[in-house]
Formats: structure tokens, C-alpha cells, sequence
């Protein structure tokens, strides 16, 4: 009997459940009905709103303030005409190399003059003190471009300005820039601008009534262009040095654009608030600082020298916009534009005020540790607050993540999700994202390599959009498209609604646990992550339903709801990845001969679009015309591949003389001369030495007379026997640079010599050799022991030496000395090195010892040959020659 009944029950439920089953899919048949949208009008907004907020960026990013006139400006406004004042005269003198007479003698004089005319008009109650430094030292400077290596400066000039009220201040903080400029280089950019508008920063400063709580100190260095001399020799040495609190440093990796604030610190977050509260035009990022100390930029600034030698925090600030200009002949002026000085000028005026009346300059208190997270948002304000405060909401964001997870994975029966677990979905749903990640890197990464090889490599250099139309569309196209096939195979079975909401917490439970692990590694940049999780899910999950639970009912609310969900992470990740693209695409021309450019850019491009779309792909799941929308996407890349491989628009480099953006060159005219033991030349050759900055090499130019005549080089000393002027083998290939060698000597003066002028045992094993060296005002040195000798100690700088990085294909102990003077010193440079030789080894030779010339100014570092070759160079390279020796001597 109770059998029966059992059966009975059954049934009953059976015929309820076919019931009920039979609704659910008569409701989920309307429900698809109502969310096929259309995937061209869908994707097309979503890539409308991106492009848009591209174009505010670049729009913005290059509009500037109004260029105050020196009739309309008053006594306490910055003037952008009188500061470009100074930028014509400063670069008037042309290139202000480190030791050339337009370096130590125009532009100081001109400064000098400039500062003594100041002086004169100072207000009553200000004091004004005016120092000329001459320097002396050397310093090891460690990940210097990847690399390591000693520097030696002799009579390096710094001129120093000092304002301060009637009643100095125990306390002063730093203001600095560099005067000197690279071989070839009017050096507007970097750093004359910065320069210029110190200059009427002083004015404005000593002519005002505004009283000074601390003392202001100008520095105009005289050798930072010289890796960072004269930054050093004031750091360690000069007499005010004592009271500074904190620097401000200024300098460029362009021409003109918004400044950027890149690097703080160390600790001491007050100042990136005294920052964020004083100038009215604020941009920087948390995120580019953390990039910057990656060491991804082969670049650096004399801020790590008061950093890392005064341990003095502070506040780096550069100009980034237009970085083709950078370190060539079209660093003028006129590439500088109007208006760019004047905010430049404004920032910094409101900075300095602020800073000269802020009690945590002499005591920070609580705020001298911690840091900082800060974001400018289009350059109107900055968003800024403590670490620690961060990481509250950091973690708040990671634990409201996974409550709605757990919270809505009870919404759902398993009939509705095919018999599985909603929780388990998701985290298919994270591995499946995670997946088409790394294949549409794999993709495009592959495809940039290939690009590389096409005869086409760098094709985004000059003509950036390509950038969208070749890496990412292709991109969008991958995702999407994988996507589709997810759809098609392995979400068949659950409703399209259900497989977005899914997506939809897969994607924050990714950039949860991103936010998670970035926080717990200490970096601040997880504040990034922090947006794309708390956002998204208030506004989607709790606003949206507020107000209207129905919201994807229709395209235009589904639309509306997503786009306002991410429209706060989407304008902070689109101006984050604007800056590093500004930065990252110019410096490709000069990264080297090892990076392939493309990949970079290809590997950067979809990692992007990966981060900037994860919530906006899950659409996917609720469009009808896919295929079609992704053919369009293919033709549209079809086209663009066609355009990029057989037209003009597919050239990387352009000569055009209002937007230059060349191919840089390194050309020397080279004599090398080699010496045995007893001094006897044994090998001595010159003639053309071509470096190339880019990963192209000569491939645009074998028609060239002097390439066609030019061969490999080959290793044949130490440094493979060539002058480099820092040791950055393991960027330029010294394998890959072109020796066309025609006995066509230089004529040069004075001329390099190393001469041993004392030999003796300091210690049974130990034989200290004592050196002379004569030469030019820049000189690099390389010293490489033989085998079972250890160089132990030298004069060179404090401490053990330690030899520079190996390059990949070398097993050689190389030690890099770099030394330049600024005035001529009275006395030839001495020094001593002290060797270890292993008692059961017996050798002739100690150690070989490579002392070469670099004559970069004046009237003999460009010679006849030097000359012949830049004339049969196109208008789309620009060339920075000089003549270089290379002396081999052993010991």
C-alpha cells in the first residue's frame, strides 16, 4: 500500500516538473526574442565610446592655457613671453655639451647675467644669494639603462640661487634643472625650457611681498646630459645642501606637452597632496611612477641622484608630449607650443608657494612614511589618499565581490544552469576569459613578430593610428570571436541572460582577485583594479535594478547601464595607456637593436583591449548577427593590412620638418689603435663606425654607398673594440653595427694617452698600477684583467669594484669608467688600480686597458667623412656624429 502511494507521488511529480519545465522554456523562447541584440549597433557603441574618450584625451592633451604677454602680466603672474625669452637665447648657442664653450661659457655666462639682473630688483624683504660651484668627483651608478658602471667628473659648474625671507630658514627645499644639452642638439626640450621657466620663477619669487616660511634654492645644473655629473657634485658636496627638506626636478623626454609628475618620493605622501592641492593643471599617475621604477624607460634623471645619494625625497617632473624630437637637431623652440611654458610656469609657481609655507617641509610628522595613491582625471584635478586608506578599500571591494557572487549564485536552480553549480560557472567562466587572454596575446604577439620580418616593422612609428586599425581590431576581432565559439559549444545549453551574468561576475571576480594580489604585493597601483571592481558592480548590480530591474530589455538601457558602469575605470585605464603610449611608441626608435618594437606594441595593444573590454565582451552572448559583425571587423583589418604593406602609410620613419619623426642614426668617424705590452702598435685601422638605435638597422638604406661598403663587426678587443659611450652592448648589438673601414685618419686634438707612471706591491699579491690620462673633455675606459687576476681595489671611486653586465654572447670581465671635465682641468687625470694575481699564475700581461676619445663639439667632431655620409643620408634619418678613438693598451 505505502508503495503504491510512493509510485503515485512520483508521477504526480513528474507531470508537475514537465509542466513546469514546458513554462520555463515557453518564458526563456520570449526572453531570447528579447535580448538578440544587434552586434553592429551594440559593438559599435562600445567602440564609439571608446574613441571618444581617446579624442577628449588627445584633444586635451594638447590644449594648452593662454600665453601670457609680458604687457598684460603683473608683477606676481608667470609670463610665458618672458620665459621664451630666455628659451631663444639659451638655445641660441647651439649644443651646450658638458666642457664645450657654449655649455661652460655662453650659457653660464648668459644665466649668470640673467640672475645678477634679478638680484638687482629684488623685493625689500627678500634675500637673494647667487653661488658658482665648481665641482669635482665620482660615483658608481647601479641599473643605469639595465646596465651598471663608475663616473668620473672633473670642474663640472653649477650655478646656484638662493631666495629667502629677511630671516633665513634652518629648512629649504630644491628647484632643478640642467642647462647642457647632447652632441647635435639645441636641447629646447631638455632641458632649456625648464631652465626658462626657473628663471622667471626667481623673478616672480624675489620681486613678491609673499612671505617665505622657507628658503627656495634654484639649481641650474651644468652636466646632467654627462649620466647625472653635476646633479652629484652639488648633492655631496655643496655648502647649503644641509637644509634642503626636498626636491622638485625638472626635466623632459620630449618637447613640450603636459608635464608629468612620474616618480615621488620616497615616501613622504605630503608632497604628492601639496602637489594635487596647489596646481591648478595636475597630471601623473601612481601607475606611471610604478612603471617608471620597472625600469621599462631607458632613460633616467638626477632625480635618483638626490634620491639615492642625498636621501632627500621629492617630486620628478617631466614633459613627455613629441618624444621624436628628443635628443636630435629638432629640439627647437618652435616645436615647443604656445602656451606649454605657461603651464608649466603656472604649476610650478603654485607649487613652489605652497611648499615655501608648509609646515611639514621642516617636520613632516605621521607623514614622513607612507605613500601615496594619486590619479589626475583629465588633467582638472587630482585624486589622491594614503596607501593604507587604499587598501581598505581595496579589500572592501575584493569582500563585496564575492558576497554578491555567493549572493546570487542562490538565485539559480540547477535545471536553469543544466545541473551545474553557478559557482562552478563562473570560475569556468574565469579560466575561459584567462584562456582568451593568452591566446589573443599569443595572436597578436605572434603577428608583430611576423610584422617585424615584413619589410614593414615599425609601421606605427609615424603614422600611430595604425596602431588601431593593425593590433587592435585584430584584437577586439580574436576575443570576440573566441567568444563566439564559447557561445556556440560550450554555453549552448544555459540561457543567453544567464551566460552574461555569469561572464559579468567572472569578470569581477578576476579583477578582484587582481585587485587582491596587487594590494598584498604592496603596489598602489592596485587602485586601477580596485575601479574596475567597485563601480561596475554598485552601478550594475545595485543602482541599475533600483531603478529599473527590466534594464536589459531593451539595447539602448542595456547599453546605458553597461556604459555607465565602466565610464570610471574606462576614462582613468583610457588615460593611463594614452600617456604610456606617448611615451612608450617614440621611445621604440631608440630602444635598441635587441626589442623587437613590434611585438612590444602588438603585446601592449592587447593586453589593453583584453583589460578594457572583459565586462563589455559578455554581450557576446546576447547578439544575433556575430558573423557578420566579425567579418566586418577582418575586412576592416584586410584593408588596413593592404594599405600598411603597399602604401606611403605603412613607411615608419617621416623627415617632414613640421612633425618630424625620424630614424635615428649613430655614425663615428673611428681610428683604433692597438699597442702590446712593450707599447709597440700592433693594429691600428679607422674609417666609419654606424650604430643604429632601432631594431631596423640599415634594412631601409643597403642601397646606400657607404652601407654597401660597410661590413659587421667583429669582436677584436675588449668591449668588442669599439668606443662606446656608455656600456649599453646589451641594447645596441655591437655585432649588429656596420665598420666601413678607408684609413681616412681624423684629425683630432688633444689626443688620447694613457701613460704608467708607477708599478709596485702593495701586498704580497697585490700590484698597484698608477695611470696618467690625457685626452679630450669626454672619455670612456675599459679595463678587463686576463684570466686568474682580480681587479681588488683602484682610486676610481669608494669600495670593490664591480664590472659592468655581461652581454649575452660574452664571457669577458669588463670594469666601465666614464669621465668627462667641464672647465679644463690644470692637471692630467690620475689614477691607480690595484691588481690581485693568483700565486701559481705567471703571466706577461695583467690586464688590457681600453682609454677612448669622444670629440663631440667644436669644429672637429664632424669631419669631411662624417659630413659625405650625412649628405647621402635621406631627409627621414637624423644622424648625431662624432669622432671616437679607441686606444688599446696593455699592461
Amino acid at each position: 500500500m505505502e508503495s503504491a502511494t510512493r509510485r503515485r507521488n512520483q508521477k504526480v511529480r513528474k507531470v508537475e516538473d514537465d509542466i513546469l519545465r514546458n513554462e520555463c522554456d515557453d518564458e526563456n523562447k520570449q526572453t531570447r526574442t528579447q535580448t538578440h541584440y544587434d552586434s553592429f549597433t551594440l559593438f559599435s557603441a562600445y567602440i564609439g565610446s571608446a574613441g571618444l574618450i581617446y579624442l577628449l584625451m588627445y584633444t586635451l592633451f594638447h590644449s594648452f592655457p593662454s600665453a601670457v604677454k609680458e604687457a598684460e602680466s603683473s608683477e606676481n603672474k608667470f609670463c610665458e613671453e618672458r620665459a621664451r625669452y630666455h628659451l631663444e637665447n639659451i638655445t641660441s648657442f647651439g649644443p651646450r655639451v658638458a666642457g664645450s664653450n657654449a655649455n661652460e661659457v655662453h650659457a653660464k655666462e648668459y644665466l649668470m647675467k640673467e640672475i645678477q639682473k634679478i638680484e638687482k630688483q629684488h623685493h625689500p624683504s627678500k634675500r637673494m644669494e647667487i653661488d658658482l660651484q665648481i665641482t669635482s668627483g665620482s660615483f658608481h651608478l647601479v641599473n643605469f639603462i639595465q646596465t651598471n658602471f663608475y663616473s668620473v667628473y672633473r670642474n663640472m659648474q653649477n650655478i646656484v640661487v638662493k631666495i629667502t625671507d629677511e630671516e633665513e630658514s634652518d629648512d629649504s627645499f630644491l628647484i632643478n634643472c640642467h642647462h647642457d644639452s647632447v652632441s647635435s642638439s639645441p636641447g629646447a626640450g631638455d632641458n632649456a625650457v625648464s631652465c626658462s621657466v626657473m628663471l622667471e620663477i626667481i623673478r616672480i619669487i624675489s620681486r613678491s611681498s609673499v612671505k617665505l616660511k622657507h628658503n627656495v634654492i634654484f639649481l641650474f645644473n651644468g652636466a646632467e646630459e654627462n649620466m647625472l655629473q653635476a646633479s652629484h657634485g652639488f648633492i655631496t658636496q655643496h655648502k647649503w645642501v644641509k637644509s634642503i627638506k626636498t626636491v622638485i626636478n625638472l626635466d623632459s623626454a620630449g618637447a613640450g606637452g603636459w608635464e608629468v609628475v612620474f616618480q615621488t618620493g620616497p615616501e613622504h605622501p605630503w608632497l604628492v597632496a601639496a602637489y594635487a592641492e596647489s596646481v591648478p593643471h595636475p597630471f601623473g599617475s601612481v601607475i606611471g611612477q610604478e612603471f617608471f621604477e620597472l625600469g621599462l624607460i631607458p632613460s633616467d634623471t638626477d632625480f635618483r641622484i638626490f634620491r639615492d645619494f642625498g636621501q632627500i625625497p621629492g617630486l620628478d617632473i617631466a614633459h613627455i608630449a613629441n618624444g621624436y624630437v628628443y635628443h636630435t637637431k629638432y629640439d627647437q623652440p618652435r616645436y615647443i607650443p604656445s602656451g606649454c611654458l605657461q603651464r608649466a610656469g603656472d604649476n610650478l609657481l603654485a607649487l613652489i608657494l605652497k611648499l615655501a609655507t608648509n609646515p611639514k617641509l621642516a617636520d613632516p610628522g605621521l607623514d614622513r612614511h607612507g605613500s601615496m595613491v594619486f590619479i589626475d582625471v583629465l588633467g582638472f584635478f587630482m585624486v589622491h589618499y594614503p596607501v593604507r586608506i587604499g587598501k581598505i578599500l581595496n579589500y572592501l571591494a575584493v569582500v563585496l565581490s564575492f558576497l554578491h557572487i555567493y549572493k546570487r549564485s542562490a538565485n539559480y536552480t540547477p535545471k536553469e544552469l543544466n545541473g551545474k553549480s553557478y559557482v562552478l560557472l563562473v570560475m569556468c567562466s574565469v579560466l575561459v576569459s584567462l584562456v582568451v587572454w593568452v591566446l589573443c596575446t599569443f595572436l597578436l604577439g605572434g603577428f608583430g613578430f611576423m610584422m617585424s620580418f615584413s619589410g614593414r616593422a615599425m609601421f606605427w612609428f609615424t603614422h600611430t593610428f595604425n596602431i588601431f586599425f593593425m593590433f587592435i581590431i585584430p584584437s577586439m576581432t580574436a576575443i570576440l570571436r573566441l567568444h563566439q565559439y564559447l557561445k556556440d559549444y560550450f554555453w549552448k545549453k544555459i540561457h543567453p541572460c544567464i551566460i552574461e551574468e555569469i561572464h559579468f561576475d567572472a569578470s569581477l571576480l578576476i579583477w578582484s582577485v587582481f585587485t587582491f594580489i596587487l594590494t598584498t604585493a604592496g603596489l598602489a597601483s592596485a587602485f586601477m583594479a580596485m575601479f574596475w571592481t567597485l563601480p561596475p558592480l554598485i552601478i550594475r548590480e545595485y543602482i541599475a535594478n533600483i531603478i529599473n530591474p527590466d534594464w536589459k530589455s531593451s539595447l539602448s538601457t542595456y547599453l546605458l547601464v553597461m556604459l555607465t558602469s565602466i565610464a570610471i575605470p574606462a576614462v582613468i585605464m583610457m588615460e593611463v595607456f594614452f600617456g604610456i603610449f606617448s611615451l612608450i611608441v617614440p621611445i621604440m626608435g631608440r630602444s635598441g637593436t635587441e626589442l623587437p618594437p613590434d611585438l612590444a606594441i602588438a603585446v601592449i595593444s592587447c593586453l589593453f583591449v583584453c583589460l578594457y573590454s572583459q565586462y563589455l565582451v559578455g554581450a557576446t552572448y546576447l547578439c544575433s548577427n556575430m558573423k557578420s559583425f566579425l567579418m566586418f571587423l577582418a575586412s576592416c583589418f584586410a584593408v588596413s593590412f593592404l594599405v600598411v604593406m603597399f602604401t606611403p602609410l605603412g613607411f615608419p620613419f617621416s623627415g617632414n620638418p613640421d612633425g618630424p619623426s625620424p630614424k635615428r642614426i649613430l655614425p663615428f668617424h673611428m681610428q683604433r689603435i692597438f699597442r702590446d705590452k712593450d707599447g709597440h702598435i700592433t693594429k691600428t685601422d679607422s674609417g666609419l663606425w654606424i650604430l643604429n638605435f632601432d631594431y631596423l638597422g640599415n634594412s631601409l638604406f643597403y642601397d646606400n654607398e657607404f652601407i654597401k661598403n660597410s661590413h659587421l663587426k667583429e669582436c677584436d678587443g675588449p668591449n668588442c673594440g669599439l668606443p662606446y659611450l656608455i656600456p649599453v652592448g646589451h641594447m645596441i648589438d655591437p655585432k649588429q653595427s656596420l665598420y666601413n673601414i678607408n684609413n681616412e685618419k681624423p684629425n683630432v686634438s688633444p689626443l688620447v694617452n694613457l701613460k704608467l707612471i708607477g708599478r709596485k706591491f702593495v701586498l704580497p699579491e697585490v700590484e698597484r698600477f698608477t695611470f696618467q690620462a690625457t685626452g679630450p673633455d669626454h672619455m670612456t675606459m675599459y679595463i678587463v684583467p686576463h684570466s686568474g687576476i682580480e681587479l681588488v681595489d683602484w682610486s676610481i671611486d669608494r669600495g670593490h669594484p664591480t664590472p659592468v653586465s655581461k652581454r649575452k654572447d660574452s664571457n669577458e670581465t669588463l670594469y666601465f669608467v666614464y669621465y668627462s671635465h667641464g672647465i679644463k682641468p690644470d692637471k692630467p687625470w690620475q689614477f691607480y688600480l690595484d691588481f690581485k694575481v693568483q700565486v701559481t699564475e705567471k703571466t706577461d700581461v695583467v690586464s688590457e686597458i681600453a682609454l677612448c676619445g669622444h670629440y663631440l663639439h667644436g669644429d672637429q667632431h664632424i669631419t669631411p667623412l662624417l659630413q659625405r655620409f650625412m649628405d647621402s643620408l635621406p631627409d627621414w634619418t637624423v644622424p648625431n656624429p662624432w669622432v671616437v678613438t679607441y686606444n688599446l693598451y696593455q699592461f
